[in-house]
C-alpha cells in the first residue's frame, strides 16, 4: 500500500513538473516574441522626435 502511494506521489509530482517546464517554455517563447516584434515594429526604424 504504501509503495502505490509512494508511485502515486511521484506521478503527480512529475506531471506538474513537467507542466510547469512547460509554462516556463510557453511563456519565454511569448517573451522572445514580442520582444522580436517591439524592436522589428516602427520604433525601432525612428531615430528622432518619434511619438
Amino acid at each position: 500500500m504504501a509503495s502505490s502511494s509512494v508511485q502515486a506521489d511521484a506521478k503527480f509530482l512529475r506531471r506538474i513538473f513537467l507542466g510547469l517546464v512547460f509554462l516556463t517554455l510557453v511563456t519565454g517563447g511569448l517573451a522572445g516574441f514580442t520582444t522580436v516584434q517591439a524592436m522589428t515594429g516602427s520604433a525601432a526604424s525612428c531615430t528622432a522626435n518619434c511619438e
